[in-house]
């Protein structure tokens, strides 16, 4: 772990000295100036890894509070925390190459204070929340974060979240790809043309373009009554077994 948040350290601090944008807003020199970028980072790691308080570092570590919510405040701002996301995400994916299986879940977050990407939910129809998605390999190594209303359905996300990944990484258009989710995203919108299989899909736009590969997602009754159907949607017991790597993404 300190090898791992020694080299997130290394990264942000050497995007930041190579871009001159950045070195101007980040590397100013002024004469009550105590912390330096290196040990700003360092704070701002350990908040965001063990989910303290700015308040709590700043006495643990004996720096003054609002430097650190500063100097976090622009590295959002200016993108440098996504730079580096990406960047490790890019890295990652170059050495998994022959990772398939794909995961993907939503949650639903109060956020009764918030501004930005708020709405209702029939879940709690009183108070205002947003929705996170999240799609991680079989390794439960995040991939691709979003954020939106808490009113949004998932399917409709995701589907934009796929042409995210598709931009970014080309090698993810693969038919033997294969992305797990629950009963939530079985939807014509992202499986708008049958394959043999009733229940194993793939994932194409209207154009009948493949986006990603193969959705396996849980069995979605849509109160159907007839019983022959209830059987074409049933999963066989190769797709259960692989449905259960689901869970993965809930630890």
């Amino acid at each position: 772990m300190y090898k791992y948040q020694k080299n997130i350290v290394y990264k942000i601090n050497n995007l930041i000295n190579k871009n001159n944008k950045l070195n101007k807003i980040f590397n100013y020199k002024t004469k009550n100036r105590k912390y330096s970028n290196k040990t700003l980072i360092k704070c701002i790691i350990d908040i965001l890894k063990d989910g303290i308080s700015f308040r709590s570092i700043g006495k643990y570590k004996k720096n003054y509070c609002q430097t650190i919510y500063k100097f976090y405040c622009k590295l959002i701002q200016n993108n440098v925390i996504k730079i580096i996301f990406d960047n490790i995400v890019n890295d990652y994916n170059k050495k998994n190459i022959n990772n398939n299986i794909f995961i993907t879940d939503t949650a639903l977050i109060l956020n009764k204070l918030g501004i930005n990407d708020i709405g209702y939910n029939s879940q709690y129809p009183q108070h205002k929340s947003c929705k996170i998605f999240i799609i991680s390999d079989i390794n439960e190594i995040p991939l691709n974060i979003n954020c939106s209303t808490g009113n949004v359905n998932d399917s409709k996300i995701l589907y934009n979240q796929l042409d995210d990944l598709h931009n970014s990484d080309i090698y993810l258009l693969n038919n033997n790809n294969i992305l797990l989710c629950d009963a939530g995203y079985d939807s014509n919108k992202l499986c708008p043309f049958r394959t043999q299989s009733p229940r194993m899909r793939l994932i194409r736009d209207k154009l009948n373009t493949i986006k990603f590969g193969k959705l396996l997602a849980a069995k979605n009754k849509r109160n159907i009554k007839n019983k022959i159907k209830l059987e074409l949607i049933k999963l066989s017991l190769e797709e259960k077994k692989i449905l259960k790597k689901r869970i993965k993404i809930e630890r």
